[in-house]
């Protein structure tokens, strides 16, 4: 059902987002107190340090970033609003453990795939296909104001990691790696190396 895959050419796809923008109301912390499979409200989610100082204590804020198309729907990568200025999906949701996302239009189903071992978050979109991506998210305590997001019980095995990629690389979200494959096409080229964050989810 799923054969052919397809890395779609961004400029077309831009040229219909580009007039999307990240708003960014001020957040209302709201923290669970323990770990539940659905979340009291939609939210966005934000990349926050753990190992370095940040910026504010919010973290950096994540869209859905392009990353191609299969038959019947496309693909897309959990990235920094800074590498991929564009919001198609200005909310999130957690109902049942599924993580979801929605659209302005709300006519397109978007779940988020299972994060793979060193694989980055990944989501699928359509309009034809409904069929949740992973049941197994949930929102946990964070140490600070905000719930953070959780795969199979973890919150501490999300990773941002750079890309080298020639172009407009997209900064993004990865499961369990501090490294990556360098895509810059040098012969000598080192891994690209990650850091870790935990993903606060903040309210809408």
């Amino acid at each position: 059902m799923f054969s052919s895959i397809q890395i779609r050419s961004l400029p077309a796809f831009l040229a219909v987002v580009s007039s999307a923008t990240f708003v960014a109301a001020s957040p209302v912390p709201f923290a669970v107190r323990s770990s539940e499979t659905t979340f009291a409200k939609n939210f966005t989610l934000a990349a926050l340090n753990t190992t370095l100082p940040n910026a504010n204590s919010t973290g950096a804020p994540l869209v859905l970033g392009a990353a191609g198309g299969i038959d019947g729907g496309s693909i897309e990568v959990t990235s920094t609003y800074a590498s991929f200025p564009y919001n198609m999906f200005p909310s999130l949701g957690l109902q049942e453990g599924n993580l979801l996302a929605f659209s302005d239009q709300q006519i397109l189903h978007t779940s988020a795939n299972v994060p793979l071992l060193h694989g980055s978050l990944d989501w699928f979109t359509s309009s034809i296909y409904n069929s949740t991506g992973s049941a197994a998210f949930t929102a946990a305590s964070g140490s600070g104001d905000f719930s953070v997001l959780a795969f199979n019980g973890s919150a501490d095995s999300w990773y941002l990691c750079p890309s080298d990629a020639p172009g407009k690389p997209q900064n993004s979200v990865y499961y369990n790696t501090s490294t990556i494959p360098s895509l810059s096409g040098a012969s000598n080229a080192q891994p690209v190396e990650c850091y870790s964050v935990t993903l606060n989810m903040v309210p809408v």
